[in-house]
């Protein structure tokens, strides 16, 4: 297959956030073709290890028939950088979930039919690390640690998360590493937390506790011993009885158990040597990494305090970042590779990760703002009035900051191709659109609103005995000009 030109990896980089950082990677890498998923191992012992085919997305097995689960993560780096040669495989960390591959054939055989298993594959890590873009779903929390005298495991940190979560009354919805420090060793960790909507949502997920992992270790050492020799047996027996494709055999109850009971032995994480004797050390010192003073708001002002920054590449992706001069998120143009992490997909991410940094919200100053929170009294008129010429000074204002960002934007993508450029034209006609909807809708809201208070106001006057002859209520011709005088002046 032959190799794919920048432009067109820039624009799959754009329309799949997912593998962007991965995309990015690749695109400084020749004849890898064009790439649909990143690019993982999976070991099983006394299985044949596989891989995923980048083009196809499909697990493959060992193309030699020979290798098999390593005892080492630094020997699960260097299977991936054998996998993926044309690849500069960095690192590798530990999938969050596992997968389950089907027909996974046993050393020495090609070709299996029945055999399946979930493990917790290993991600090969292209080029300078990039951490994973976090969601933040309603309700739910950003929080980040880094402790730069701290260098543990993927899954040490998924603990740490999940016990930090658990103490807050909250579940944890998602995670992911900073900080490369060694071969599946990080300096921290972000992760955002969510309320737990349901009493069973408090249970752990994903990872066992440690004192059921101790457990399932020394069945892990005891297994390796046997695992070759009862995979041949088992194999060996499937493949007496040839499989038709078309008429796939219906699994008797027995089966079934047996396959349930199979599961609970097969669904498992491997424990390497290394991870071992890291895991005793953790616990000889007593839990160091529980005990460890959360510095999450520093970190979160860290990174959000970063500049803005386009990188080298050329692509036109409209990303926000949080401005620590106007303590705000405002929208930006990225080019598609390296920069820092203060870029986020939207505005409500970027607000949710550097809330911290924004001021709390004072009293209303707003004329547009005071108007609807005040209620209606004899300076109703005044009050429409300056909330009126408040919301033309607002729309005004955004209108200039769309047309900075526009002329802005067009200096950076001057030389950009032309179907590239049309895009960023169409985003930010769009944009100038919706703000001409938005403030025709807050003019209309205003207006409907003093309409009401202005008849409310006369309809209980109206009821209102002895009313002073000088009085708003005795001359309600008049203050029903006003109103039409309002309602009738220049749209902004």
């Amino acid at each position: 297959m032959g190799s794919v030109p920048m432009i067109s990896v820039l624009i799959l980089g754009i329309a799949v956030p997912a593998l962007a950082g991965y995309i990015e990677a690749l695109a400084a890498n020749a004849g890898t073709g064009f790439a649909v998923a990143e690019p993982q191992v999976a070991m099983f012992c006394g299985k044949l290890n596989m891989h995923v085919n980048i083009q196809t997305g499909r697990w493959e097995p060992d193309p030699s028939g020979t290798q098999s689960c390593v005892g080492t993560k630094a020997a699960v780096l260097q299977y991936c950088q054998e996998m993926y040669p044309e690849l500069q495989i960095t690192n590798v960390v530990e999938a969050n979930q596992p997968v389950r591959i089907e027909n996974w054939c046993r050393k020495d055989k090609k070709q299996c039919k029945g055999h399946a298993h979930a493990v917790l594959p290993f991600k090969c890590l292209v080029g300078e690390f990039v951490s994973d873009v976090l969601l933040v779903p309603e309700k739910c929390k950003f929080f980040h640690k880094e402790h730069m005298d701290m260098c543990v495991s993927h899954q040490q940190w998924h603990g740490v998360a999940k016990e930090a979560c658990s103490k807050s009354g909250m579940t944890l919805h998602s995670y992911g590493m900073l900080l490369p420090c060694a071969i599946d060793k990080f300096h921290g960790t972000e992760y955002v937390c969510c309320p737990a909507s349901r009493p069973e949502d408090a249970r752990p997920a994903c990872s066992p506790p440690w004192r059921k992992r101790k457990m399932w270790t020394r069945k892990r050492r005891r297994r390796r011993e046997a695992a070759t020799e009862i995979d041949e047996e088992e194999e060996e027996e499937d493949e007496e009885e040839p499989v038709e494709e078309s008429e796939p055999a219906t699994p008797t109850q027995s089966t079934l158990e047996e396959d349930e009971d199979d599961d609970d032995e097969e669904d498992y994480h491997y424990a390497y040597e290394d991870e071992e004797a890291d895991r005793e050390e953790e616990e000889e010192k007593g839990g160091d990494a529980d005990n460890a003073v959360d510095k999450t708001a520093q970190e979160v002002k860290a990174v959000c305090s970063l500049p803005a920054e386009t990188g080298p590449c050329r692509a036109s992706m409209p990303r926000w970042h949080f401005d620590t001069s106007q303590r705000r998120c405002v929208r930006f143009t990225y080019g598609g590779c390296a920069g820092n992490r203060n870029n986020f997909d939207s505005e409500e991410y970027c607000t949710a990760v550097c809330r911290s940094l924004i001021p709390p919200t004072p009293q209303p100053t707003d004329d547009v703002d005071v108007y609807f929170e005040t209620p209606a009294d004899d300076k109703e008129h005044n009050r429409f009035q300056r909330a009126k010429e408040q919301l033309e000074i607002r729309h005004r204002n955004r209108m200039e900051r769309v047309r900075k960002e526009w002329e802005e934007a067009e200096r950076q993508a001057k030389n950009l191709p032309k179907t590239e450029r049309q895009t960023l034209i169409q985003h930010f006609q769009a944009m100038v659109e919706s703000l001409e909807e938005e403030a025709a809708s807050e003019k209309q809201q205003l207006v409907e609103t003093h309409l009401a208070r202005v008849e409310a106001m006369l309809n209980d006057r109206r009821r209102r005995p002895g009313e002073l002859p000088g009085s708003p209520a005795g001359r309600p011709q008049e203050s029903l000009n006003e109103l039409g005088a309002d309602i009738l002046s220049p749209q902004c």
